[in-house]
């Protein structure tokens, strides 16, 4: 790392200490990081967090695909009227991995969040006598770990096996990027290690802000030593200096246990001569992105970089650098310990099971489980299905029971256009608002669209708008077109596939 401050950590110290950031602020932390006053500006009005001021309280209800499938507009409703008798601002904020407890309100002053969930229609009545809801929420409770597994075990971290058999254990094994995207593990790690640069890194991608996605904030609260022994075995394989842990912004609990496992990881030697940072992100869904990620950790703007170059070859300060996802190297611990021929008898992969289920949840399933048994494993009556969101956000509805068959695999979709994406699985039954679920999802990625590229910045407002017209017809398929084919990442590729998917199985939803 450069021999200096990075700009967002003093720009959160100095919220921390003040309450809000003035101009004086913005200066010093530029000065300290040495960067352009106009860069730090920059990063000041893209985030949204700088611009919250302490002692300004403000409701707000919880945009979820669980929530907006069922109650969502007398919440809503409900909320508004609350925040005209209390005086308070009352607004909506997308999902915060809280779709097991759905609905969820957030109280924030400022920076300061209090989360509470699940709340109820009189939780949000007694907010206009100035009474809070008093089921409070720190982390997700241990108890959404739905089932026994590996990813859930606090086992001790697994010594090195050496370079060249930690990636041949990942080759055997298939182990690929769980963020969505399935890349294998072994072709980034043997990509970074040739690289003949002496300085290299290693990210850990916490940053989990998709609908529907809770499970690497489950495993980000609950076991974060199996993380970040992941991330050292991996920054040891490539050759690397340091590794950064960037957890999502609105996180904090999962950030504190984050560090506080790192403090006692470093405290018991593991990391030996490996330096180590945990770094809260820029809290928006466009900090996922790999590249967009490691503009926010260089104090811009987080938008993504044309490729190539790809992060293995110029990533964090223009050095080789590995970015994966946080269940994947929690996996690369679990090769190192259990050895590859035992993983590919277990297959694991940690699934977040929401919506209309008796036990929501995180669980860890066999990769090819049929689609059936995981959403019973959660206790769901599919007689009663009507419909299951895979991959949450990014993702397509499948019609049941047409799909309960299909095997929940990385690399074998069944259905045409269908990805298991992050495994995310939101079970809908007969009666809901699918309509108002799609609505969210668009108003989800027209928010997010981080304006870099025009087809995604003009064409995600668009596709909101069109559901909310419920419109069909070519113009609508030259939208998803123009987004899949004409965005520069993953956001705006992503955002139509869940509208063409209801426009196209669901002939039967109201027009």
């Amino acid at each position: 790392m450069p021999d200096r401050p990075l700009l967002l950590p003093l720009l959160d110290a100095a919220l921390e200490r003040r309450g809000r950031l003035e101009p004086a602020d913005v200066e010093s932390a530029a000065r300290e990081a040495r960067l352009p006053l106009a860069q730090a500006w920059e990063a000041v009005n893209f985030y949204p967090r700088y611009s919250e001021q302490k002692g300004k309280v403000r409701f707000l209800l919880v945009d979820d695909p669980v929530a907006r499938a069922r109650d969502w507009r007398e919440l809503n409703n409900e909320l508004e009227a609350a925040g005209r008798a209390s005086g308070h601002e009352v607004a909506t904020v997308f999902s915060q991995g809280l779709e097991a407890l759905s609905p969820a309100l957030v109280v924030a002053d400022g920076a300061d969040w209090r989360v509470f969930a699940p709340i109820r229609m009189a939780d949000l009545r007694a907010l206009a006598l100035g009474k809070l809801p008093p089921q409070e929420l720190q982390a997700l409770p241990e108890r959404l770990a739905g089932n026994q597994g590996w990813l859930f075990e606090d086992t001790e971290p697994p010594d090195f096996p050496g370079a060249a058999a930690l990636i041949e254990a990942a080759r055997s094994a298939d182990l690929r990027g769980l963020g969505g995207a399935f890349y294998p593990v072994w072709r980034k790690l043997a990509a970074v290690r040739v690289q003949p640069e002496k300085e290299k890194y290693v990210i850990v991608n916490g940053d989990e802000s998709e609908p529907g996605n809770f499970k690497d904030r489950w495993l980000m609260e609950h076991n974060p030593r199996l993380v970040w022994a992941g991330a050292a075995l991996a920054a040891r394989a490539v050759g690397a200096t340091e590794v950064f842990f960037y957890v999502r912004g609105e996180y904090t609990a999962a950030l504190a246990r984050v560090e506080a496992a790192r403090e006692e990881l470093e405290a018991s030697g593991y990391f030996e001569e490996l330096a180590t940072h945990t770094f809260r992100g820029g809290g928006l869904y466009i900090c996922g992105e790999e590249s967009a990620l490691l503009e926010s950790i260089e104090g811009r703007r987080a938008e993504p970089r044309l490729k190539p170059p790809y992060p293995a070859e110029a990533g964090l300060f223009g050095k080789p650098t590995l970015v994966n996802n946080a269940e994947a190297l929690a996996h690369l611990a679990l090769l190192a310990a259990h050895g590859a021929a035992a993983y590919k008898r277990r297959k694991p992969k940690l699934f977040s099971i929401s919506g209309d289920v008796e036990r929501p949840g995180v669980y860890e399933l066999s990769l090819g489980t049929p689609l059936k048994s995981a959403l019973e494993s959660a206790g769901a009556d599919t007689n009663r299905l009507a419909a299951v969101l895979l991959g949450g956000a990014a993702g397509t509805f499948l019609k049941i029971p047409d799909a309960l068959d299909l095997p929940l695999d990385l690399s074998t979709p069944q259905l045409s256009g269908d990805s298991l994406g992050p495994g995310a699985l939101v079970a809908f039954e007969r009666g809901r608002d699918l309509w108002s679920v799609v609505e969210g999802i668009t108003a989800f990625f027209a928010s997010e669209s981080c304006g870099k590229c025009f087809p995604c910045s003009l064409g995600a407002p668009h596709l909101h708008a069109a559901a909310l017209r419920r419109e069909r017809g070519p113009i609508l398929d030259e939208l998803f077109l123009t987004l899949e084919a004409g965005s520069l990442c993953g956001l705006g590729q992503a955002a139509p596939w869940a509208l063409r998917s209801l426009l196209q199985r669901f002939e039967e939803v109201g027009s």
